[in-house]
């Protein structure tokens, strides 16, 4: 079962990983923000529902009420906030301050599921905190031609944050109570509404606009960057706490920030490169030990 949840967890890590460099590809192809949002995760629940559909799987009303408590924030709301950032900070430094969710999901796990921080832990969350601090407060974006706003992309990717890990914290909750599949259903297609909505108030959905490219970075973004490791955190939350579910984000930055610097050619400046290692020393304090609840 260890490494299953090892497998599922590096599974979830690449395919996040690789979702901000993905988003700003198709950014440069024109897409707009909620274009994006909507399209990519239209895929991923089209892709879950039809999976319903074939396996049979119906969602009672418990499972639709736990589904879209943690859809409508980890599918809808969360992405919202990271996608937006990234018209203002690249994709290593969107990276970067995701790391933050395994320090504030452990801080809410011990709040809300009575599990257990050592010492080494809390200082840990200090250290991820101080890291992402310093990321935000640089005034570094990342983008190679200077344009962009750390505060503005790291204050949104900060809400994204927040939401991830509230998120977390109710898949903890929920996820264990139920079928994995089944609960993604109510998880999708919540989410989806809300990215659909969002992106009717904002006026901000311009499909017939996509080029080719777009549509097949969309596509793979919704399979592999939302679909993929939605499901995966989902299934590992049936068997680890929360904060180590969260430690995605040991991976996922790394790949962010090489992929971002190798395929877009975005800048790692020494403010980043200090402050993402302040942070990802404080997620790997943070999941050294994670006790059971008490």
């Amino acid at each position: 079962m260890r490494t299953r949840i090892i497998a599922v967890l590096g599974a979830a890590s690449f395919g996040w990983g690789l979702a901000g460099v993905g988003v700003r590809a198709v950014y440069q192809e024109g897409a707009t923000t909620f274009t994006v949002v909507v399209v990519r995760t239209v895929v991923a629940t089209l892709a879950v529902v039809l999976f319903g559909l074939v396996t049979r799987r119906v969602p009672n009303r418990t499972e639709w009420l736990h589904g879209s408590l943690i859809g409508i924030l980890r599918i809808g709301l969360a992405p919202i906030l990271f996608i937006s950032s990234l018209n203002y900070i690249s994709a290593g430094v969107e990276g970067l301050v995701i790391t933050l969710i395994p320090v504030t999901t452990s801080a809410l796990g011990a709040v809300f599921l009575r599990e257990n921080l050592a010492k080494l832990q809390m200082f840990g969350l200090g250290l991820g905190v101080l890291g992402t601090t310093l990321l935000i407060l640089s005034g570094d974006s990342g983008i190679a031609d200077g344009s962009g706003n750390s505060v503005i992309g790291g204050s949104l990717a900060l809400g994204g944050v927040l939401f991830g890990s509230i998120s977390g914290i109710l898949s903890r909750r929920f996820a264990p109570l139920h079928d994995t599949a089944t609960l993604s259903i109510p998880m999708f297609v919540s989410g989806g509404l809300v990215a659909l909505l969002g992106g009717l108030v904002a006026n901000d959905i311009a499909i017939a606009e996509l080029n080719t490219r777009s549509w097949q970075l969309l596509i793979l973004l919704g399979l592999g960057s939302t679909l993929l490791p939605f499901v995966a955190t989902l299934y590992a939350s049936r068997h680890t706490t929360a904060a180590r579910v969260a430690l995605t984000g040991y991976v996922a930055p790394l790949v962010g920030v090489t992929a971002g610097a190798l395929l877009l050619d975005e800048v790692i400046t020494p403010a980043i490169a200090v402050g993402g290692l302040l942070t990802l020393t404080g997620v790997i304090m943070v999941g050294r030990k994670t006790t059971a609840p008490r």
